[in-house]
């Protein structure tokens, strides 16, 4: 389970901050309420205090972060499984057709996804040069 600097929201009782914890974690509302001994509507009502919601966003990222780390970790042999589908003649057409689809599919998104931050960084050159005084052709 992933957790936070709890030191920053020792003004919600650690109760409150164990079930917000387990929401963030995948908990329904009732489910972490009765963890902790509160009824849900009580643990919504945290959730609007703005320390409350602060924290589990945080939590929220945290584990966006630790997925996408894994997801990365995994991705050369994802991609060699999802080859090995492609060109293992022994599949079904339709799944060796779906892996051949999926293989251009992410080829195309990282060639745009390259072009993008091209463009992002052509963006961030431009309005740095004018920052800085200089003349820039638009």
């Amino acid at each position: 389970m992933i957790t936070t600097d709890i030191n920053r929201y020792d003004a919600i009782p650690p109760h409150i901050v164990k079930a917000l914890t387990l929401c963030a974690n995948g908990s329904t509302w009732a489910d972490a309420a009765a963890a902790v001994g509160v009824k849900a509507p009580c643990l919504r009502k945290w959730y609007r205090d703005s320390r409350a919601e602060e924290f589990i966003e945080s939590l929220v990222r945290e584990n966006i972060n630790v997925a996408s780390n894994m997801l990365t970790s995994a991705a050369p042999r994802l991609a060699d499984e999802l080859i090995q589908i492609a060109l293992d003649p022994k599949n079904k057409a339709y799944a060796r057709t779906s892996a051949i689809s999926e293989a251009f599919k992410i080829l195309r998104e990282n060639v745009l996804e390259q072009d993008q931050r091209k463009q992002l960084q052509e963006i961030r050159n431009t309005l740095q040069a004018i920052e800085d005084g200089k003349s820039v052709d638009i």
